[in-house]
């Protein structure tokens, strides 16, 4: 079993960061292809609030979100009780997932792989849980893509150094693709996008006054064959 660590941790700054997300603005690629009544699953869902944007949009089917770290979970799961939504949120690894094979309708991962080690076990381990012609959405981000301003360099040099200190691939977004194919999947389109998250580090208290960083994203559908 593998054993990756989240690299930039769980601090109150770097949850609040990630709460802001929201299924609108970072899964768009994915909610069209969504159908009421499907079973999803979010894997490496972090805080969850983009888990509760595909449960409103896939609703009355049952959500699902996983993380190794379920101690982000609580505001989440507090809410889908105040919108009566059949969102559930569970501890586990993305290596070894605790569902039956073909278990759900589409799979959704957003900034994931790019934590892991070993990512095309991942999306094996997310083939076997899909159904036959399941759905599967990624969302990658790949730093050599991003735009950072150059007073943040030694930072983020040594935030790149300590992934692939991990052997994890700071520019799997780019692979998706690939990676998708070679793990049982026919990929149905890819994408790219640019999030300039400034105002968002601001936000959660990671800076006071940030410069400008713009994260690189790659997006890749694909259908389990």
């Amino acid at each position: 079993m593998h054993s990756d660590t989240y690299t930039p941790g769980y601090q109150a700054p770097i949850l609040n960061f990630m709460k802001q997300r929201t299924a609108e603005s970072h899964a768009a690629f994915f909610l069209p292809r969504l159908l009421p009544g499907w079973d999803v699953l979010d894997a490496g869902c972090g805080p969850g609030t983009i888990t509760l944007g595909i449960a409103r949009k896939a609703a009355p089917g049952r959500v699902t979100g996983i993380d190794i770290e379920d101690a982000q979970f609580q505001g989440s799961q507090e809410q889908a009780l105040r919108e009566n939504l059949p969102v559930e949120f569970r501890k586990g690894s993305v290596y070894k997932l605790p569902f039956a094979a073909a278990s759900f309708d589409a799979v959704f991962s957003h900034a994931l792989l790019t934590h892991l080690s070993a990512p095309l076990d991942a999306l094996r381990e997310m083939r076997r849980i899909l159904r036959p012609g399941g759905v599967i959405g990624i969302r990658a981000s790949d730093m050599g893509g991003s735009l950072i301003d150059d007073e943040t360099g030694p930072g983020w040099a040594a935030y790149l150094d300590h992934q692939r200190a991990g052997s994890k691939d700071p520019n799997v977004g780019r692979k998706l693709g690939r990676l998708l194919a070679q793990s049982g999947f026919s990929v149905e389109r890819m994408s790219a996008s640019y999030e300039v998250i400034t105002d968002s580090l601001r936000h959660a208290g990671l800076a006071g006054d940030p410069p400008f960083v713009a994260l690189a994203w790659c997006e890749s559908m694909g259908v389990a064959v």
